[in-house]
């Protein structure tokens, strides 16, 4: 994975995969990721992420922490960002709020 993403583009690709654990981006999820990147920068995420599996977006999550969350304030940054993600539905569902417990394990 070429790491050259700025954390805007970073963090909306991992905003998606986070929205997309409960196997729908909801239109409010979506609006609130989209309004980070322009929507040239927007779409060439997103299609980035429908190219990934399950793995690869994980993998590129992780190989993003050296260069994104290497302190607490880094963390703390990204796993805001998909706690806003899970927020944007005003739907706060059993399988995100387990998503969030095992992002904060595999973002230490």
């Amino acid at each position: 994975m070429n790491l050259d993403w700025t954390y805007e583009e970073f963090s909306a690709f991992a905003m998606l995969y986070a929205a997309s654990i409960d196997s729908t981006i909801d239109p409010e999820e979506e609006a609130l990721i989209q309004k980070r990147l322009d929507d040239r920068s927007y779409q060439r995420i997103k299609a980035v992420f429908e190219s990934c599996s399950d793995a690869e977006c994980i993998n590129t999550i992780l190989d993003y922490q050296k260069k994104f969350m290497t302190d607490e304030a880094g963390r703390e940054r990204l796993l805001g960002d998909f706690k806003e993600v899970f927020d944007a539905d005003h739907r706060y569902t059993a399988i995100e709020r387990e998503m969030m417990h095992l992002f904060k394990r595999m973002l230490k």
